[in-house]
Order: structure tokens, then C-alpha cells, then sequence
């Protein structure tokens, strides 16, 4: 029971530390981040994914996330919203002429170029998803053979009476915390990441939960 509560700590201290990562990652992408650096960053990965997938999947991968970014941030409104709740348009000076000397502030230009590199930011964010669902597949084979090889080593360990390791497993477990939060800060990441990343991280993840496993202890 005390191990179970220790994990379970330990994952909602991973998860609290993550989200705390992705907010400051995120206050930061949209105070620092030059337009130009940004648009600079999707189209060096999309030529590293050509480069290395190919033009076709590539193509596929960006039509993807196109209509992703489509349905999830058009087609909804929150682009859209977000400009109009912190720009003022022409319509609003025009009803509240009160608000023209308010509108000519240098400020709006400043608040629209920050909106732009937000929304071009989870554009990106999209597209890295999208490509990590590409290559599922391997991940799936990946993970299989992770298991697999987990469990007979496991075997092994048993016939020859070693025990598992309590602290390795603990390890194992932390490695595979660490990777996902280390992934969700990777998608928001300002700087192109290549896509040879993508199944480095895939073996990364099967060798922690082949340890996983091979270290678990036999519950009675």
C-alpha cells in the first residue's frame, strides 16, 4: 500500500511539475519569440521531414495538421475571439470615437504580432503531433518488443531466484514520467527539432518499460 501511495504521488507531482513547465514555456513563447523566428522553425522542420520521409508523407502530414489547425482553431471561433477581444477593430472605434486616440496606441501592433506568434506556435504544436501519430506503428512494435523483453527477462530473473529491484523499477517508472513531460514541452518547443527525434524517443521509451517490467515486483 505504501508503494502504491508513493506512486501515486509520485505521478501527480510529475503531472503538477509538467503543467507548471507548460505554462511558464508558454508565457514565455509569447513574450520573447520573434514572428520570423517562428516561421523560420516550421519551415526548417518541414524540410527536414521531407528530407527524411519523404515528399508524400510529408504532404500528408501537413495536410493533416492544416485541417487539425483548421477545425480545432478556425472553424471554432478562438482565433477569430482572440483578436477581436484584444484588438480593436475599426467597427468598435467607429461606434465609440471616444476610443480613436486608444486605438492609435503602439501597443495593439505590439499585442497582434505576440497573437500571430501564439497562434503559429500551436500551428507547430499541431504539426509535431501529427507527426508523432505518424509514426505510431513503430512505436507499437517498438513498445511490443519492450514488453516482451521485459517479461522474459523477468522469467529469467525468477528461475535463478534474484529478486526484483524496488529502486530500478522506481527509476524505470520516473524515466517514463520525465519523457512524457519532456515530450508535451517539446511540442511548444521554439526550435526546429528533427524528425529522427521522433523514434529515438520511441526505443527510449520501450527500453524504460522493458526495465518496467522486468523489475516488477510479484504481487501475491
Amino acid at each position: 500500500m505504501a508503494s502504491e501511495r508513493e506512486a501515486r504521488s509520485g505521478w501527480l507531482w510529475g503531472i503538477t511539475v509538467a503543467v507548471i513547465l507548460f505554462v511558464m514555456e508558454f508565457i514565455l513563447l509569447s513574450a520573447l519569440v520573434p514572428t520570423e523566428w517562428s516561421s523560420r522553425v516550421q519551415k526548417q522542420e518541414a524540410e527536414w521531414m521531407e528530407q527524411t520521409l519523404g515528399a508524400r508523407t510529408a504532404q500528408a502530414i501537413f495536410e493533416q495538421s492544416e485541417a487539425w489547425s483548421e477545425r480545432l482553431f478556425v472553424r471554432s471561433g478562438l482565433m477569430a475571439g482572440s483578436y477581436d477581444l484584444l484588438i480593436p477593430d475599426d467597427v468598435s472605434v467607429e461606434r465609440a470615437p471616444e476610443l480613436g486616440k486608444l486605438a492609435e496606441s503602439p501597443v495593439w501592433p505590439l499585442i497582434q504580432d505576440r497573437l500571430d506568434v501564439i497562434w503559429q506556435s500551436l500551428d507547430i504544436a499541431v504539426q509535431r503531433i501529427v507527426l508523432l501519430l505518424a509514426w505510431w506503428p513503430f512505436l507499437a512494435f517498438a513498445l511490443v518488443g519492450g514488453i516482451l523483453d521485459g517479461l522474459l527477462r523477468r522469467r529469467i530473473r525468477q528461475s535463478g531466484f534474484d529478486y526484483p529491484s524496488p529502486l530500478a523499477h522506481r527509476l524505470a517508472v520516473g524515466a517514463l514520467l520525465w519523457m512524457g513531460v519532456a515530450v508535451s514541452l517539446c511540442l511548444l518547443l521554439p526550435v526546429p527539432i528533427p524528425v529522427v527525434v521522433v523514434p529515438m524517443v520511441a526505443i527510449s521509451i520501450a527500453v524504460a518499460v522493458g526495465a518496467m517490467v522486468t523489475q516488477t515486483q510479484k504481487r501475491l
